[in-house]
């Protein structure tokens, strides 16, 4: 991908880790925009916890085996943003440990204020005062990646994604795409939460593709062949 560096104390998206208790999402960041269409996104939303809660878990082993034949087709540097599950999110510690395994460079993100930094995922974690793990060695810049790989709540196969109310991944996506050679976006998702239909707003973000612990889906403009 493309070598235009973004400064990672201006690069946003959404914090994840592993470990923590059932359901902690942050709460979300006040946006001027979240009014319009917020009652369809919080039903949805709610939708989507009560589904994970109470439904099967993926398998990490799957999704793992997803994700890194998906990165192996693409273009682009051997370095990839990924994220520490937390919560109902599929887990993702195989996906993180396979990534290296394979030899790429894996940025986590951190908060640092309403925006996220970028770290190298083998170095040191602290925990947040959220009670997230987070890394905790010197930001990176986001840029250039091979792939981001994104949390979500739920996407459909044309791209909308439902993300958790706060917005970081829609700023950080639209930052990225103002950039040349901005890499593709990959929601990673058990099957069950991937949806015909997803209710947005204007200011979101659509992703490239989604992985799931059996399939990888192309929602449009990306090409998965090198």
């Amino acid at each position: 991908m493309g070598s235009t560096p973004i400064d990672p104390g201006s690069a946003p998206g959404s914090p994840a880790a592993p470990g923590a208790p059932a359901d902690p999402d942050p709460p979300p960041r006040p946006d001027a925009s979240a009014h319009a269409g917020s009652d369809a996104k919080a039903e949805a939303r709610s939708r989507a916890r009560a589904a994970r809660r109470a439904g099967p878990a993926a398998d990490p082993h799957g999704l793992a085996d997803q994700a890194l034949a998906a990165l192996a087709a693409l273009p682009g540097p051997p370095r990839v943003t990924a994220y520490a599950s937390y919560g109902t999110e599929p887990d993702t510690a195989a996906l993180l440990a396979r990534l290296a395994a394979a030899g790429l460079e894996v940025l986590l993100p951190r908060v640092r204020a309403e925006d996220l930094e970028w770290c190298r995922a083998d170095g040191p974690r602290e925990v947040s005062p959220m009670g997230i793990e987070e890394p905790a060695g010197p930001a990176e810049p986001l840029l250039p990646v091979r792939a981001m790989l994104v949390p979500a709540l739920a996407a459909s196969p044309r791209g909308d994604r439902l993300g958790k109310g706060g917005g970081f991944y829609d700023r950080t996506i639209a930052r990225m795409r103002a950039c040349d050679d901005a890499p593709p976006v990959i929601a990673v998702l058990r099957d069950e939460d991937v949806w015909e239909e997803i209710p947005t707003q204007p200011h979101d973000e659509r992703i490239d593709a989604i992985i799931t612990p059996t399939r990888f889906i192309v929602c449009g403009g990306l090409d998965p062949s090198p």
